[in-house]
């Protein structure tokens, strides 16, 4: 039984540490470089992750109500709400893929949801177009659609098929 727990332990420090080993010693070089020092000791575990990461305390009403609008569109335009009405009722996942493909990243800043100011603009083109994001300004290109079904058929179809800056 023991030769057992030996070869657990041991295997257990290979995984979680000779093999990683280098890779994290030169993060950990990187990062201490541009956040080293006393900084470090003024945040709690969480608070730092959540200033290198961003929140996941999500406020999908703060979103919509800190909204910017362009062009002809306002709160109450009828494309507006289609939009909302929709994106309200997709669930949590979907929501995420939509903020991803909006803003580059499926979390919020620390600030909260209301720092990112969103802008959603009407486009030129029909409803046979999709929606399309500008990352770099948290801006909506947003066709002017007729009905829900066909905004959500062409929002789903845009976040399905987003594939961020492909640098994978």
């Amino acid at each position: 039984m023991c030769g057992l727990q030996e070869f657990v332990d041991a295997y257990v420090n290979y995984v979680f540490q000779i093999s990683v080993h280098e890779w994290y010693t030169a993060f950990s070089s990187g990062f201490l470089k541009v956040c080293g020092g006393k900084v470090l000791e003024l945040f709690q575990p969480p608070e730092l992750r959540a200033m290198m990461v961003g929140s996941s305390s999500y406020s999908w009403e703060e979103l919509e109500e800190t909204a910017i609008y362009k062009g002809d569109y306002s709160a109450t335009h009828p494309t507006v709400k289609l939009f909302w009405e929709t994106f309200h009722e997709f669930p949590l996942e979907k929501k995420k893929k939509f903020l991803l493909f909006l803003t580059g990243s499926d979390r919020i800043p620390i600030y909260g949801m209301a720092s990112l100011q969103i802008v959603i603009q009407p486009t030129a083109s029909g409803e046979e177009y999709l929606p399309v994001a500008h990352t770099c300004y948290n801006l909506l290109d947003l066709p002017k659609y007729s009905s829900k079904e066909v905004l959500c058929a062409r929002l789903t179809q845009a976040l399905d098929n987003y594939e961020g800056f492909s640098l994978a």
